[in-house]
């Protein structure tokens, strides 16, 4: 069993030679975000990755609420479907809803949800994007 590990040659990814710049690390000791933390936030953008997930965020965007039934119609989906994603943004304080008789509204949970979701649709329809998929 070989204990020595192989070293990939250099990449554009990587420096080519090992080297710390205490300048640039000093000021950010202990202001990097924890593990528990980073799951959480991973968690979030996880959620959102989805591209039905991101269809329902975009149309609530629109829209001060929407009904499961309307959203259902806007994106071509089943009303089952639309409720099991809207189910899973509302357990993930992404959307909150709420109910009148047997109509159940949503809406973006807060301004946080709006702006991320903006911004990240901002980025996409940059000019240049290039999705991570197609830049291998």
């Amino acid at each position: 069993m070989n204990t020595h590990s192989i070293v990939p040659g250099p990449t554009l990814d990587r420096c080519e030679a090992e080297c710390l710049h205490p300048a640039q690390v000093r000021p950010l000791i202990g202001r990097v975000i924890g593990r528990e933390e980073a799951d959480r936030v991973a968690s979030t953008f996880a959620l959102l990755a989805d591209p039905t997930r991101a269809r329902i965020l975009h149309a609530l965007s629109l829209a001060e609420e929407l009904c499961v039934c309307d959203l259902a119609l806007l994106l071509g989906m089943s009303e089952s479907a639309a409720s099991h994603q809207l189910r899973l943004l509302r357990l993930n304080r992404t959307v909150d809803r709420r109910k009148v008789g047997r109509v159940v509204y949503y809406r973006l949970a807060d301004q946080h949800v709006r702006h991320m979701f903006a911004d990240g649709l901002r980025h996409a329809r940059e000019e240049g994007h290039t999705p991570a998929s197609e830049a291998s």
